[in-house]
């Protein structure tokens, strides 16, 4: 599998799954963990999500670049770990974008807008993650130490 069509299966998995959990670090080392919507652009190796500038995790990610993204899937027996450098969007057609596609994401969603809406943290800001390393496990029908459990980039 090429390397394209290995971005394009992990980004596939997170727009079908689009809850992750987001490691972040602070100026004090302490490691923090935060649940967001995301959406994932494969031809970017990107994954964005929404927050407030005011939130532990924007404060964090301000203070620490790094961070890390867990999504899973129960039901297919699957996980994606994935690791980046954060940012700030400002580009106001990746900040369109991103938000059409969260709209996309849950349309049969009774609150489409993302929890975030409902804390008083200061200003929406969108944050891109470039991914430097992924890692997608599918167990579900795989035997122990088989080759394709694994799509990593």
């Amino acid at each position: 599998m090429s390397i394209s069509e290995k971005y394009a299966k992990i980004a596939s998995y997170i727009n079908d799954n689009p809850i992750a959990t987001l490691g972040t670090v602070g100026k004090d080392g302490k490691p923090h963990g935060a649940a967001v919507y995301v959406y994932a652009d494969q031809d970017k190796k990107m994954v964005y999500f929404l927050t407030k500038n005011q939130t532990r995790k924007y404060i964090n990610i301000l203070a620490n670049d790094n961070v890390s993204l867990t999504v899973v899937n129960p039901g297919q027996n699957s996980t994606l770990q994935a690791s980046g450098q954060a940012f700030t969007v400002r580009d106001s057609q990746a900040l369109d974008a991103v938000t059409k596609q969260m709209v996309r994401a849950n349309p049969l969603a009774s609150e489409w807008i993302p929890p975030i809406s409902k804390l008083e943290a200061g200003q929406y800001v969108v944050v891109g993650v470039k991914l430097a390393h992924a890692r997608l496990a599918e167990f579900s029908g795989m035997e122990v130490n088989q080759e394709e459990i694994f799509t990593e980039v």
